[in-house]
């Protein structure tokens, strides 16, 4: 209970640093320091420790799996929806909050032993599902090119990709460096969650009949199907509780904010971020109660 206290307080500092005279880039400063640094500090000391079972492949499966169930939902939630609408819910719904907020939250409700699957469902599913898809989604409805190439160049130098291929490879660090990997990799909670709370954003004329819908498709009905694939496929209860709470996480801030810069329904693409880890701090801890 403390550690979720302490997740809301995080959560707050960063809401209430909108109010000062922060650095505009303020986020975007915290967010750079965890992708170069806390992240693949973290990805060096947990990613060693995963075992790739047939346990290990279901978390990686799963947001793969739900990706196309998502999508044909998202297209029945819009059909009378304007494009722009569709291409929204299209980019927010599929991708989760998977590290910056489901890093802590998992970490709070399932212990350490869980973040290896937490890494291996954000940067195999997630991260990539973003690289590849989202860029897919902004090619479709915003500039009707695809740019393969520069695709790929990004997913390639992603620095927390380029370490997670480096200790699958390697395996663990040396003892004398762990310390220090440590320290670094405990920078990441506080530096993310603060960066969560600062981006979030509220307010607007938002369809909210809509908006309650992709809510609950979001935070309810995608981790229950997930839930129902993995117990079916006899996974690991501890890779099972991991990717079904991946799979609920609210939508991640990356995918609202490359909606709003293409001017895909920008304020309900931000009510669903912002609304969505408020009420993602209910859900997560009640899914967790009932597996």
């Amino acid at each position: 209970m403390e550690q979720f206290a302490f997740i809301i307080t995080l959560l707050m500092i960063g809401i209430l640093l909108q109010k000062t005279d922060a650095p505009a880039d303020l986020a975007k400063s915290l967010n750079f320091f965890v992708i170069y640094v806390s992240l693949p500090a973290t990805v060096l000391l947990q990613v060693p420790k995963i075992h790739l079972d047939f346990s290990a492949l279901g978390v990686i499966l799963i947001p793969w799996i739900l990706l196309p169930i998502t999508v044909a939902m998202v297209f029945a939630m819009t059909r009378n929806q304007p494009p722009h609408v569709r291409a929204a819910l299209l980019l927010v719904m599929p991708l989760g909050n998977t590290s910056f907020v489901g890093i802590p939250i998992v970490h709070t409700l399932l212990g350490e032993e869980a973040i290896p699957y937490v890494l291996m469902y954000d940067q195999f599913g997630t991260f990539l599902i973003l690289s590849l898809y989202g860029a897919a989604v902004i090619a479709r409805y915003e500039t009707g090119t695809f740019h393969k190439r520069l695709i790929v160049k990004k997913l390639l130098l992603f620095p927390p990709f380029i370490f997670l291929v480096f200790a699958l490879i390697f395996g663990e660090m040396p003892y004398a460096s762990q310390s220090y990997l440590q320290l670094l990799s405990s920078t990441l909670v506080p530096l993310a969650l603060v960066s969560v709370g600062y981006s979030m954003k509220f307010g607007g004329e938002v369809d909210y009949g809509l908006f309650t819908k992709a809510l609950i498709l979001k935070l309810m009905i995608m981790p229950f199907i997930a839930f129902g694939i993995l117990h079916t496929l006899g996974t690991d209860p501890l890779a099972l509780k991991t990717a079904v709470l991946e799979s609920g996480m609210p939508s991640m801030i990356t995918a609202g904010a490359l909606a709003i810069a293409a001017g895909f329904a920008p304020e309900l693409s931000a009510a669903l971020v912002g609304y969505g880890i408020i009420v993602s701090l209910v859900t997560l801890p009640l899914i967790s109660y009932l597996m």
